[in-house]
């Protein structure tokens, strides 16, 4: 059965309900009406036959009508009239209101002469006039003679009735409202309200919990079964995006990975014409100290001039291959350090192209030490690219004094590294995508765009963030900010 036939047919049956009881109430009121008046209608006729009877009137004092003097508590008025010669009744008796007020005296006189006129009983509300039935013919009929009775209302009057019937009506409404009230609640609400759970447990992730069935087979029912098909629906589809996320974001970090280690080959390719005349001077002296030792004849203090020559070349190229294997991919294994420790390597490596470019460098450090969580080579690797970004950068200004600025210093719980550079900035509009893959301001053919990014990623695997401060026109800050290890 459908949800609205389901409700027309409780609202349909609660106003049958209602209309049976107002029927069975106005039926039972009008049947006691009716019953009372067949029984005042017959003690009248047997009074006025009895007064055409010439029996004394103080022989009917104890019936139905008069009980002691005083009329029946039922009754509001009695009277009885005789027929004068001329055809006019006559008040011959009367009790109660007839003996006290004309308006009803006139009332009841009208209501008598037509039971006379018609020789049939007259009623007019609660009233009835009778009239004695003849006996014999002629002069032996004797006077004519009327009853008439009024009746009191009955203990249910039209108000108590009226009462009556708005005491049912409120009552069916109130009946009324709590049938459909338990049927929306039962049918409706609950439903709806397991399924607005249902799509909030789908909303937190959960597809495991269907909703569960209604009492019915209607409307209802048919959302709930809907809803429960999407649920499984939405759950197998977000099993599938969760596994393909899963790959997506191994494949990106395994990329990203990558794409470190090229920047790290990148940044090592840049420095190669450095490292290249590093190596070649010594190189260049050690060569001259063999020929040397091989063809000449020298002393014996002259040889170990020459091989202490040899041996301070070959610790430079040691020093110098040594600052190239710390660009080569390693095991990522973070402990505690200063970040102090991370700036004179990172100027070493870069000297050859500060001394090229006759840049001038000036670092200061913070009075206290500054010590992060970190790896001392992925830290070495992103202040690296930030240099070698800032020495691009004063190479394609022509500065009288180019310089590059950096200091560390300690600020609450933070540690903060900024490297700061005189060149030429970054326009506003290039700085939302500074940190983009690939993204370069730089000539084709000189910038991967890979360094900022590779920086970005460093900085936030240990927690810290960078923030770029173009300062127009006149430079460039980039700031590492690093989370303080507390001793």
């Amino acid at each position: 059965m459908t949800l609205r036939r389901r409700l027309f047919v409780a609202i349909a049956a609660t106003l049958v309900a209602v209309l049976v009881v107002l029927v069975i109430f106005t039926l039972l009121t009008e049947k006691q009406r009716s019953d009372r008046a067949a029984s005042f209608h017959l003690a009248a006729r047997d009074l006025a036959a009895s007064l055409v009877a010439n029996v004394a009137p103080a022989a009917h004092q104890d019936t139905l009508l008069v009980r002691d003097g005083r009329l029946h508590d039922s009754l509001s008025s009695l009277g009885v009239y005789r027929v004068l010669p001329t055809g006019e009744p006559e008040l011959h008796q009367s009790l109660g209101a007839l003996a006290e007020d004309e308006e009803v005296r006139a009332q009841a006189l009208r209501l008598v002469r037509d039971a006379l006129r018609t020789e049939k009983p007259a009623a007019e509300r609660d009233a009835i006039a009778v009239q004695a039935p003849r006996i014999g013919r002629g002069e032996a009929a004797g006077r004519p003679a009327i009853v008439y009775v009024a009746m009191r209302p009955l203990a249910i009057d039209p108000v108590s009735a009226s009462q009556t019937t708005y005491v049912v009506i409120v009552v069916a409404g109130f009946l009324l409202l709590g049938v459909t009230y338990f049927i929306v609640e039962r049918l409706v609400a609950r439903p709806l309200a397991d399924v607005v759970r249902g799509a909030q447990r789908v909303a937190d992730g959960d597809y495991s919990r269907p909703v569960p069935r209604s009492e019915g087979d209607d409307e209802i029912q048919q959302v709930i079964d809907s809803f429960n098909s999407m649920m499984l629906e939405l759950g197998m589809l977000h099993e599938r995006m969760q596994d393909r996320i899963g790959e997506a974001l191994r494949s990106a970090r395994q990329t990203q990975e990558s794409l470190v280690i090229a920047q790290r080959l990148a940044a090592t390719g840049t420095l190669a014409a450095g490292i290249a005349h590093e190596v070649n001077n010594p190189l260049g002296g050690m060569l001259n100290a063999v020929h040397s030792l091989r063809t000449k004849d020298m002393s014996p203090e002259r040889c170990e001039e020459y091989l202490e020559l040899v041996d301070e070349g070959l610790r430079r190229i040691q020093a110098t291959v040594a600052k190239i294997l710390q660009f080569t991919p390693h095991k990522v294994a973070p402990q505690p350090m200063d970040v102090n420790s991370v700036v004179e390597p990172v100027l070493a490596l870069a000297r050859h192209r500060i001394g090229d470019q006759d840049v001038s460098v000036e670092f200061t450090a913070s009075e206290t030490p500054a010590l992060v969580f970190g790896d001392f080579y992925e830290l070495q690797q992103a202040l690296l690219n930030v240099v070698l970004n800032a020495l691009d950068a004063l190479e394609e200004v022509a500065r009288d004094d180019p310089s590059l600025l950096l200091s560390t210093d300690v600020q609450d719980d933070e540690v903060r590294l900024l490297v700061r550079d005189n060149g030429p900035g970054m326009d506003p509009e290039d700085l939302p995508h500074a940190f983009d893959l690939f993204f370069t301001t730089k000539e084709q053919g000189r910038g991967s765009g890979l360094g900022l990014g590779t920086v970005h990623k460093i900085i936030d695997d240990h927690g810290g963030r960078v923030e770029l401060r173009p300062r127009a026109g006149e430079g460039m800050d980039v700031l590492f900010v690093l989370p303080l290890l507390r001793s």
